[in-house]
């Protein structure tokens, strides 16, 4: 027998079971703090159900620890609930954090795979949907709309004067109207059944999403049984909603295509593609690409529009004293009884801090939508597992003493900048700096900032402006002060109580 090799191979096995042993007994980085993930279910959708903001603030206040972890089903849950580790990761670290986790229900069954906001980061559509809406909706060519956004504001105000215990339905009727004539040149009318269809569109999408409501986003396999199997509710309700958002989807883009075959047409984003795509003779799919972009447009800024709105004018019937000096600034600036236009916007200092007031009192979005990690990262000395699902706790950013001093209260003159605890400059604040534009926060992080957020600002301030202008929003004077509560859901607002609307 040739003993010639032993002393090689047994170095060889040496190296292998000291590196072995050396690795079994190396410390694995633990996973951030959090609730017992130790039943088989995790922690329970039921607890995720109401405020879950406020919840996972109240964990990380306990666990004493910015970043918390948890478990439901098998999907592992990280939330950032301060503004540096939202930084830090979302915003430095997007490479790696700009994915979206995969929900079986709403991208696969209900067939939203392929919408804007859901789209994988790393796909070359992703990349085409950002530089179309950039291109469509950037600052410059959000003056292509200005009269189109003049004239809904008007249009809204007449109609909150003529009923005002309907602002809430005039408050969607604007936006979708805005955003329909924007998107494919299309006119609302009352009752309109692309309104109904749009509204519907809005609220299957929070059903879908709702966390922990549906077991085949965890367990995928359960995709495949049959729609009868009595387990199997999901599939024949996910058909349904599928029929109804696919139905938002295609009308209109068809419209705008037969309008266009018939030369009858008004201008719009969808149209001035649709125009190029002829000229260029792109690749086939560019016509799906345009027409996702255009829902996207919809999908982005209508809830979320209506949700910011609908807490303004709560917000100015709690706050009179806020309301008078936004008045009296409109009254110096344009005019008493006269209508403001997009071009006074930038002159309304105080209605500017009002509106970044509005997004960090009341958050369109308590928690940005949800982010997935694509590889294993390590930060502050934890583990962020591969694939986990990463959440921003907008809410605590929002309400954090250390960066909004007295968060629970409402107050504009913050974000003046003659408040000596405001920074001025946005473009990259400290840290540590007090009182930081709610916009850095309020339209999502990293490369999935809202492409829209420009346009969104217009309209809602353009809105505003117009509302203070004309009418009065109070309290009726035999109503005490009622406690503000929110709503649930991807867009929360302030829940309406009862205020009274007149004419100034």
């Amino acid at each position: 027998m040739d003993f010639t090799f032993l002393p090689f191979i047994t170095v060889i096995f040496s190296l292998i079971f000291i590196l072995f042993k050396v690795a079994k007994q190396a410390p694995r980085l633990r996973l951030p703090p959090g609730p017992d993930n130790t039943s088989l279910s995790g922690v329970s959708a039921n607890t995720l159900k109401v405020h879950q903001w406020k919840k996972y603030a109240e964990w990380a206040k306990s666990f004493k620890s910015p970043i918390i972890f948890f478990r439901t089903y098998n999907r592992q849950v990280v939330v950032l609930n301060d503004l540096k580790s939202v930084r830090d990761l979302l915003v430095k670290r997007a490479s790696i954090y700009s994915d979206r986790p995969y929900s079986w229900m709403y991208f696969n069954i209900c067939g939203r795979e392929k919408t804007v906001f859901n789209i994988s980061s790393s796909s070359k559509r992703h990349t085409h949907y950002r530089k179309l809406l950039h291109n469509g909706i950037n600052g410059r060519a959000i003056r292509n709309y200005w009269s189109l956004l003049e004239d809904e504001a008007t249009v809204l105000v007449n109609r909150i004067v003529e009923s005002p215990e309907k602002y809430q339905q005039h408050l969607r009727q604007n936006t979708s109207a805005v955003i329909m004539k924007m998107a494919y040149g299309y006119q609302i009318t009352d009752n309109d059944p692309l309104l109904q269809l749009a509204e519907d569109s809005a609220r299957i999408s929070g059903w879908a999403l709702a966390p922990g409501r549906w077991l085949v986003d965890y367990y995928p396999i359960l995709r495949f049984l049959p729609r009868w199997f009595p387990k199997a509710e999901f599939k024949r309700i996910g058909s349904e909603w599928k029929r109804r958002m696919d139905l938002f989807s295609d009308l209109p883009f068809e419209w705008v295509k037969k309008q266009m075959a018939s030369g009858n047409y008004t201008a719009s984003f969808t149209s001035r593609l649709l125009e190029n795509v002829r000229s260029q003779k792109q690749e086939e799919d560019f016509e799906d690409i345009i027409k996702w972009c255009a829902v996207g447009l919809h999908a982005g800024a209508a809830d979320t529009t209506v949700s910011a709105m609908t807490s303004f004018i709560l917000l100015m019937a709690l706050h009179p004293e806020v309301q008078r000096r936004a008045q009296m600034e409109l009254d110096e600036c344009i005019g008493v009884n006269q209508t403001p236009h997009v071009a006074d916007l930038t002159r309304l200092e105080y209605l500017n801090a009002i509106m970044k007031e509005v997004l960090r009192y009341a958050p369109v979005g308590n928690l940005a939508l949800p982010h997935r990690v694509t590889q294993e990262d390590i930060y502050c000395s934890y583990r962020i597992p591969k694939n986990a699902t990463v959440l921003a706790n907008v809410w605590a950013i929002m309400h954090d003493p250390t960066i909004f001093p007295d968060p629970f209260t409402f107050d504009p003159d913050r974000f003046l900048k003659k408040n000596p605890k405001t920074i001025i400059s946005q473009s990259d604040p400290d840290l540590t700096a007090l009182n930081p534009d709610p916009r850095m926060f309020a339209f999502g992080f990293g490369r999935r900032t809202c492409p829209g957020m420009q346009f969104a600002e217009v309209s809602m301030l353009l809105c505003m402006a117009n509302i203070l202008a004309k009418v009065d929003i109070c309290l009726p004077t035999a109503n005490l002060t009622p406690e503000i509560d929110y709503t649930n859901g991807l867009t929360s607002h302030i829940k309406p109580f009862d205020i009274e609307i007149r004419l100034r």
